[in-house]
């Protein structure tokens, strides 16, 4: 979504305390401001960051 990644450390503890893929990813969306250009606006970007987090998460097991 950018340059460069970035550590979305409120993902990190909620599922160090034991919340739920949907609910940590969540805040991945909530955690990003992803720039927007002529491939992809914002609120997709955001919606990616949810749904590649969560899928991560379901299959890591958590």
């Amino acid at each position: 979504m950018d340059s460069r990644p970035i550590r979305a450390t409120a993902v990190e503890e909620a599922i160090k305390n034991g919340s739920s893929a949907a609910e940590a990813s969540e805040l991945a969306a909530e955690g990003c401001e992803p720039p927007a250009d002529i491939n992809a606006g914002m609120d997709y970007r955001r919606h990616l960051a949810r749904v590649l987090t969560r899928r991560g998460l379901e299959e890591s097991g958590r």
